[in-house]
């Protein structure tokens, strides 16, 4: 073997992602199974409503999620975490915009013995005082010292100026709101979201028959609550000028710059196309923001972009931090390059060669194993993409060209609809 000498690189085939077994339990909720691999291994998530804007204040949904593992009416916390030592097993939770997951990874031979305790903290968590108590501590404490990282004031600053005053996602938590909160009105919340109808399990690993059996016997009986809605999230679009926040921090070693542009939702027919003209510009190391700010001018050890995406609004976002005498410079870079995005003549083949198979390889990588399959489908739920979300992602990578990135950046990078936070 010559290791001078590069590897030939092919492009990919037609990727087909197949969609998991899907089964209604008898309480109304939905299992998804997705099978496969040669290891007895699985990860179960349950998907229950209520997540960031369903939260009736400010971090309750993700201390609620935290506190779930400290106890349940017939589980002490100790005893929890003792049974998952023994089986080798863990237990992590996560809220979403719309969701709270609470995921539990273990060996197959294990699943039978553990269910019964997830099951159990799910439906009947404690909430003991104690364990409250030192949690919303530690929370509070971790957001005492975030609250000090311009990173962290950048996107607390710019987030009312994207989503509107009134925006449940504008909010941020503060320690004292924390420390504020009870057992009870913790218990209440969590107990208040039970609705069976809106609770989703996602089962995937090298899953068996008497595996699912486990399940749907652990999940059939399941209280009947009341309906819990999932809200429709409404954006500010009164505003169509430029908006701009400087917070001035004297110690600061770095500012920090957090950029937002409005545009158009996952349910419109440019989404896609437009997270692809993002991608080109922020998305990956090779991109014009890191290849210029970065690597040219030496500005920033990294800078990005992405598109965060909701059903009827989504948001063009770039952050970074660089020096403090650096913030304007790195500003009017940002600028340049999202004004660059929209002349065709700018791109070259290397460059739409190397975004068509980076998208390409992000979607073969969705086909890895059942968790990434199964990952890929909750999106379908949580973020309600279209049934032919994979499909429609690989005709649009196979298509790109320099017309494709520059007409899409000329819709949608509007400079006049930009927000834009800095501290330092």
């Amino acid at each position: 073997m010559n290791r001078t000498i590069a590897p030939p690189v092919h492009n990919f085939g037609t990727l087909y992602l197949q969609s998991p077994h899907f089964i209604t339990l008898p309480s109304g909720i939905k299992l998804y199974i997705c099978s496969g691999g040669e290891i007895d291994v699985n990860r179960l998530t349950i998907a229950i409503p209520g997540g960031e804007v369903e939260s009736p204040s400010a971090g309750l949904a993700s201390c609620t999620a935290s506190l779930l593992a400290e106890g349940s009416s017939s589980y002490s916390g100790e005893e929890i975490a003792n049974r998952l030592e023994y089986a080798g097993a863990w237990i992590n939770t996560s809220v979403s915009t719309h969701y709270t997951s609470v995921t539990l990874s273990s060996l197959n031979d294990k699943l039978g013995f553990l269910l019964p305790i997830i099951h159990d903290m799910i439906l009947h968590p404690s909430f003991p005082e104690d364990s409250t108590s030192r949690i919303l501590q530690r929370n509070a404490a971790k957001i005492a010292v975030e609250r000090e990282k311009v990173a962290f004031l950048a996107d607390e600053a710019v987030r009312p100026l994207a989503y509107g005053l009134g925006n449940p996602l504008a909010r941020t938590e503060t320690p004292d709101e924390l420390l504020s909160f009870t057992p009870a009105r913790i218990s209440s919340f969590h107990q208040s979201r039970l609705d069976p109808h809106n609770v989703h399990i996602f089962l995937s690993g090298k899953i068996t028959d008497k595996m699912t059996s486990l399940v749907t016997d652990a999940f059939s009986k399941f209280p009947n609550q009341s309906h819990f809605p999932i809200n429709h999230i409404c954006f500010d679009d009164t505003v169509d000028t430029p908006l701009r926040k400087d917070i001035k921090r004297k110690s600061a070693k770095q500012g920090a710059i957090k950029i937002m542009i409005p545009a158009i939702g996952r349910t419109h027919p440019d989404f896609l196309a437009l997270r692809a003209a993002v991608t080109a510009l922020g998305g990956y190391f090779g991109s014009r923001l890191m290849l210029n700010i970065r690597e040219d001018k030496g500005l920033t050890y990294g800078i990005s972009a992405v598109l965060l995406g909701y059903s009827n609004r989504s948001f063009i976002t770039i952050e970074t931090q660089t020096a403090t005498d650096s913030v304007e410079e790195v500003i009017d870079l940002i600028y340049g390059e999202i004004e660059r995005m929209k002349d065709p003549a700018s791109y070259t083949d290397d460059e739409i060669s190397r975004l068509s198979k980076l998208l390409m390889s992000n979607l073969a990588a969705a086909l890895d194993t059942p968790f990434s399959r199964m990952d890929f489908f909750k999106t379908r739920i949580y973020a309600s993409t279209p049934d032919n979300y994979f499909e429609a992602q690989q005709a649009m990578a196979n298509s790109i060209s320099p017309k494709f990135l520059a007409d899409i950046s000329q819709r949608y990078f509007n400079l006049q609809r930009i927000r834009i936070a800095t501290v330092g």
